[in-house]
């Protein structure tokens, strides 16, 4: 049984071995307290640190094997790595962020004031959905990803995957924040640039990767809260472990009556609060063998909406089965990955007669479909570096219906994909490591008939440790993003203004550069990274008259611009967050000239957040403040959206395994446009909510 920590400095100990149980000697092993201290593992795989106080956050990393970063709450401990090549994108910096990006704990998303996954991302400057609104509030087919000043267009340039499996939406691209539950995530790694030589298409700005809690004895959490707008929901969390079997599992709900998207001035009488509707439901079941791991996971959920007026509404439900193998002896590691995703879609559209008394609908769609995605990967992990080798393949069949006054439309689509990758790094030096990478696809789309499309693309990249405290980094890359079914075969209307599909789009394709460094001292991290993207062929709304837009291959869109994050902790009870970004986002080399020098549609050229969390003797109290310049809702650059800037906050005091906590969002009430077609749409002003949250089992990790 290990000793658990109280207000002592006690002695920690510990090993670290390989997955077959072989200790790795040379491990380095950094304690994260107020002062940074290292240990070095010994040929036994053993390490000591004289006196710490319990509980700490510890890095462990040796060559070969990927870096890990784990809570420790009891001594001694054990760590297993895995040989890097099982995990080659992502190497855990001893800041606990992936290079070039940020990091979220399991801790840090519990205490934020907010609801959605997405909205938990508001600290990571330059992050956002297509629009400024959440997917608490916006219509579900703009929740794609923006990053690196790439703005989305309703399908997603950044990837989201929840344990190694896509959660980006295989008709649309898009992303269903609202399926992931609140105490389902362990992890969040935003990880910003191209990584499509790993990722492929979906990951043409970036990736954020969602790691599940997996326990390691039992835990639970029940949390209830209520507010303004006859808000509600329920969160509930659980698992435990038993011999080689873990599991867990998580779950929520919420309602809320909403408010009207439009600003005061422009409401009419077909106009209602955007209400929304919605439970999700996450379960993981891993069990350990005496070379890998086996897990079975599922995800669902169900969405129910208002889109502001009385006869627009979006209903989507939707599930993923997925199922993993990861293996490891020696040097060599085995992985596969399979899933099903069926999901549903109905939407209904209208046009709002002038001075907002009256609708009529305009039409009604349905989209149908179900994606299955599989991934086999072997790796080989050495002293001087990895190599791997990656397969995959994807189906998406989806029907899209859509029923409008005088006409009926029923299509069959089609999206197959297949891909070939290789990476590789060498570290034949401790403090530099060069890394590269190739991929290959083809894909069929929008029906099994059409011909193949090939693409291929490709990175290098260096890090370089050149102290204790400091890592310089770099890399350049190519990258493309296939057109999405949605974009192809589905139009669609906001206000006034239609869009329409596009069946000839190209797809996109993008070069990029990139130079880092990111410093540590004892109570501080900083990171800065300089960027510049090119995507050709980028696909846009492109205006056609004033009420008409179309997708189509605009030119290119080029982003250059610096990022900025960092963390301070001045004490044991105070913890500041800081991101910042300045993007400079415009078209060139337009197919029509009056888009050159244009900013890209929804991106500013700067924004910025501010987090802070204060320990108080009985509790925590989180401040999260974003801010973003003015941008444009259109390609013409006429749809100007003002400079806007939200407050939240969180306190929290806690009364054993309670707590009682209460929310207030928009603290200032300050105007968020999130929209101009050209009425201006706009985010909820202030809001409050209060909760109690209980804590079940020994919640020790």
């Amino acid at each position: 049984m290990g000793v658990t920590s109280a207000a002592l400095a006690l002695l920690l100990t510990g090993t670290v071995a390989a997955p077959d149980g072989s200790p790795i000697a040379g491990a380095t092993v950094t304690a994260i307290v107020r002062e940074v201290e290292t240990a070095t593992t010994g040929a036994n795989g053993e390490f000591t640190f004289d006196a710490l106080e319990l509980p700490l956050d510890l890095v462990v990393s040796a060559p070969g094997f990927a870096t890990i970063r784990l809570r420790v709450t009891a001594s001694p401990v054990a760590v297993t790595l895995l040989p890097r090549a099982a995990d080659a994108s992502v190497v855990v910096a001893a800041s606990g962020a992936p290079p070039g990006g940020v990091s979220l704990s399991r801790e840090t998303l519990a205490i934020a004031p907010a609801v959605t996954l997405d909205e938990r991302l508001r600290t990571v400057a330059g992050f956002s959905l297509f629009r400024r609104s959440s997917s608490r509030y916006a219509n579900p087919t703009t929740h794609g990803v923006t990053m690196r000043g790439l703005s989305a267009s309703g399908a997603s340039r950044g990837l989201v995957i929840l344990d190694g499996i896509p959660l980006n939406d295989g008709f649309g691209g898009w992303v269903t924040w609202t399926r992931v539950p609140a105490g389902a995530l362990d992890r969040i790694d935003v990880i910003s640039g191209a990584a499509g030589d790993r990722f492929g298409s979906d990951a043409l700005g970036g990736v954020l990767r969602l790691q599940s809690a997996v326990p390691d004895r039992s835990l639970g959490s029940l949390s209830i809260e209520g507010g303004s707008a006859s808000t509600y929901t329920i969160d509930a969390s659980g698992g435990g472990r038993q011999g080689r079997v873990s599991w867990f599992g998580a779950g929520g709900g919420f309602r809320s009556d909403g408010a009207i998207p439009l600003e005061a001035s422009a409401a009419g009488i077909v106009d209602r609060p955007a209400d929304a509707e919605w439970w999700n439901v996450f379960g993981r079941v891993d069990v350990s063998l005496p070379l890998g791991r086996w897990s079975m996971s599922g995800l669902s959920g169900r969405d129910d909406r208002g889109n502001g007026t009385v006869l627009q509404r979006n209903r989507m439900s939707g599930s993923t089965l997925a199922t993993s193998y990861v293996a490891a002896a020696a040097a060599t590691t085995f992985s596969a990955h399979a899933s099903i995703s069926p999901n549903t879609f109905d939407q209904t559209f209208s046009a709002v007669a002038s001075g907002r008394v009256s609708e009529s609908l305009t039409s009604t769609q349905r989209i149908g479909g179900t994606t299955t995605r599989a991934a086999v990967e072997l790796g080989r992990s050495a002293a001087e570096g990895y190599a791997l080798v990656r397969a995959t393949a994807s189906r998406a069949a989806a029907d899209f219906a859509e029923v409008r006054p005088t006409t009926a439309t029923n299509v069959s689509l089609r999206d197959d994909a297949e891909s070939l990758s290789a990476q590789a790094a060498w570290t034949g030096r401790p403090n530099l490591t060069i890394s590269a990478g190739l991929r290959r696809e083809w894909r069929a789309a929008p029906d099994a008939d059409a011909a193949r499309d090939r693409a291929g693309v490709g990175r290098v990249a260096l890090e370089w440790q050149a102290t204790t405290l400091m890592t310089v980094r770099g890399s350049a890359a190519t990258s493309h993003r296939w057109p999405t079914l949605n974009e192809l075969a589905r139009g669609f209307r906001v206000g006034a203004l239609l869009t329409n599909p596009n069946p000839d789009l190209r797809p996109e394709r993008a070069r990029a550069l990139e130079g880092g460094v990111r410093l540590q001292r004892n109570m501080w991290t900083l990171g800065a990274t300089a960027f510049a993207s090119v995507v050709q062929d980028a696909i846009v709304n492109v205006t056609v008259t004033n009420t008409v837009r179309q997708r189509q291959n605009a030119g290119d869109a080029v982003a250059r611009g610096v990022e900025v994050d960092g963390e301070w902790r001045p004490t044991e009870r105070l913890r500041v967050r800081g991101s910042l970004q300045w993007v400079d986002a415009m078209f060139d080399n337009a197919t029509e000239p009056i888009l050159n020098g244009k900013r890209l549609p929804q991106v500013p050229k700067a924004s910025g957040t501010v987090a802070a969390d204060f320990l108080m003797a009985r509790g925590v109290m989180s401040v999260v403040a974003r801010s973003t310049g003015h941008q444009f809702d259109d390609d013409r650059n006429v749809f100007r959206l003002a400079s806007a800037t939200q407050v939240d906050a969180r306190a929290q005091v806690t009364f054993g395994r309670a707590a009682v906590f209460g929310v207030v969002e928009n603290v200032f009430d300050g105007r968020v446009e999130t929209g101009r077609t050209p009425l201006v749409s706009v985010a909820p002003g202030r809001a409050a909510r209060v909760g109690v949250r209980l804590l079940i089992g020994d919640l020790r990790r």
